[in-house]
């Protein structure tokens, strides 16, 4: 199941769709289909936006680094550089700022860093300001190459500022030609505040969790400003008239070049972004089939142990399979046989009964109410074995992973464990009489239980290799089920070694003779007294 979801679909040659994004995903948008999924995307936390963030100031760095090399300080250039930094260092410090006691509540634990990597809003706050910062650096300083209002903007070669070296026309210059002598000066270096823009788009790129979209239009936005900025300032109208004599004004080249840089950069930004929901997508759909399995493995372990004991299902549950015979042998184990005998006579296939199944119905309801009793603490250690028509096996002592064998207990803990495994086998049996009694009432009914008991060591194991089934072999069980069947309704007929045992436990036991078991030939066997002695 999860492999066939987690293969790649099948395609064909000439499948154009091979190109196109996932059925989930909107084409353009790039958005989920599924509104509840695209709003738990987008309200996941962002831990990496601290590193969005790094990398945008290093890009600030670089383009601060090139305008201080390039252009001549001036107080414009400074002052735009300073309090970006300022503001960038101030953004930088919250969004890694963590928390100064680690031992703190959880409810104290929401510093300046965690708050900025949850909250979508405030993320989208600081890309936009951090943005506006880095771009308007990028031209800001062009303000400071402005020629005064009624000077001629002309460059000449020729200009006697020029020739002079500092003689004393220049000296006795006005404020104006000064000016315009600067401006004369910063023409060549023109053409790097659109290498400055340039730094700024990729700024804008580095976020990569703001979207692909926003990004763009926060690039076109950027690209428009700075170059309306640059088209209408002197500098660039200077290096045109000097430069340029014919084709595109700077800005012009600039602004065409920036849309390429533009489209580069949204090309990469939607392939992230693809990569990005596909990934949440793929994280999604196996979340859908690791709780599907972890379900299925649920319902078979419920399954399993209906079939199995419940330390036996985990064997097979948690151990590779193996064609090894699973098996525990077992020094006391009590085993108990429990049957109606006159259920044969009150089974009948007549229409009246449905050809047999209101008869099925009743005993499926007395199995039933015997199995609850297992369900019991005082009852936790029996296990049912099986059903045989309507005799019932279940045996006391099968401790799950314990094997008879090297074990170091002493001789009065083994007699305890072998006296508590027949009494609570007794108590059990007796337990089972009293439902069918309460059964017998309730459907004007006379079944009686024969019940045959015994204790001693048995092998217990799987057997099959469809429909598996656990049982328990050896002389104690055989004896048990002839203690059963020769013995009488009513009445709970055990062995003489099983008797001692419950008259230390202070049962009451009457020996009833000899009964013949194949094998063991003749054996002394008792009736152990209960409630329901005599009862008709």
């Amino acid at each position: 199941m999860i492999e066939s979801n987690l293969l790649p679909p099948e395609r064909k040659c000439f499948n154009f769709n091979f190109f196109g994004p996932p059925t989930e995903l909107k084409p353009f948008t790039m958005w989920y289909r599924n509104t509840p999924r695209e709003a738990m995307y987008r309200a996941q936390p962002d831990t990496h936006f601290r590193f969005d963030l790094i990398c945008a100031f290093v890009l600030f760095l670089s383009l601060a680094v090139v305008q201080l090399i390039v252009i001549e300080l001036n107080l414009a250039l400074l002052g735009s550089l300073l309090a970006s930094f300022v503001s960038l260092a101030l953004f930088l410090y919250l969004s890694n700022m963590s928390v100064p006691d680690v031992h703190a509540s959880t409810t104290e634990r929401n510093g300046p860093g965690q708050v900025v990597a949850s909250s979508r809003y405030l993320r989208l706050a600081m890309f936009v300001v951090v943005n506006i910062l880095i771009s308007s650096c990028a031209v800001f300083s062009v303000i400071n190459y402005t020629v005064p209002d009624g000077v001629n903007k002309e460059p000449s070669s020729n200009q006697t500022i020029l020739e002079s070296n500092f003689s004393s026309e220049f000296v006795n210059s006005t404020l104006e030609d000064v000016q315009l002598w600067e401006i004369d000066h910063a023409i060549p270096i023109a053409p790097v505040f659109l290498y400055c823009c340039a730094i700024s788009l990729a700024a804008i790129s580095a976020f990569l969790r703001s979207g692909f979209i926003l990004k763009l239009i926060a690039m076109l936005v950027a690209v428009i400003a700075q170059m309306t900025v640059l088209g209408y300032s002197d500098l660039f109208e200077m290096y045109n008239d000097a430069n340029i004599t014919y084709g595109l004004p700077l800005e012009i080249k600039g602004f065409l070049l920036l849309l390429v840089i533009i489209l580069v950069l949204h090309t990469l930004d939607r392939q992230g972004e693809y990569v990005a929901r596909t990934d949440f997508l793929w994280k999604a759909k196996l979340k859908v089939e690791q709780e599907e399995v972890e379900t299925m493995r649920g319902i078979n372990k419920i399954l399993l142990e209906n079939i199995l004991p419940a330390h036996v299902a985990t064997h097979f549950l948690h151990l590779e399979r193996s064609t090894e015979l699973y098996h525990e042998s077992y020094s006391c184990v009590a085993v108990m046989f429990a049957s109606i005998p006159n259920y044969k006579e009150f089974y009948d296939e007549t229409d009246v009964n449905k050809q047999g199944l209101e008869c099925l119905r009743l005993l499926n309801e007395i199995i039933c109410d015997f199995d609850k009793l297992l369900l019991k603490p005082k009852f936790s250690g029996i296990e049912k074995i099986k059903t045989i028509a309507s005799t019932y096996m279940c045996a006391s002592g099968l401790r799950p992973g314990k094997e008879d064998g090297a074990t170091s207990r002493s001789f009065a803990d083994e007699k305890r464990t072998e006296e508590h495994n027949v009494v609570i086998l007794v108590e059990f049996a007796i337990a089972l009489m009293s439902i069918l009694d309460s059964i017998n009432r309730e459907s004007f009914q006379r079944f009686r239980l024969r019940i045959g008991l015994n204790h001693g060591p048995v092998i217990a194991g799987v057997i099959g290799a469809q429909k598996p089934q656990y049982d328990i072999w050896s002389n104690t069980v055989n004896v048990a089920s002839r203690m059963d069947s020769c013995g009488v309704m009513g009445r709970l007929q055990t062995t003489e070694n099983t008797a001692k045992i419950l008259m230390t436990a202070g049962y009451e036991c009457e020996c009833r003779g000899l009964t013949y078991v194949k094998g063991k030939g003749n054996l002394v066997t008792y009736f152990v007294k209960t409630p329901f002695d005599g009862k008709l």
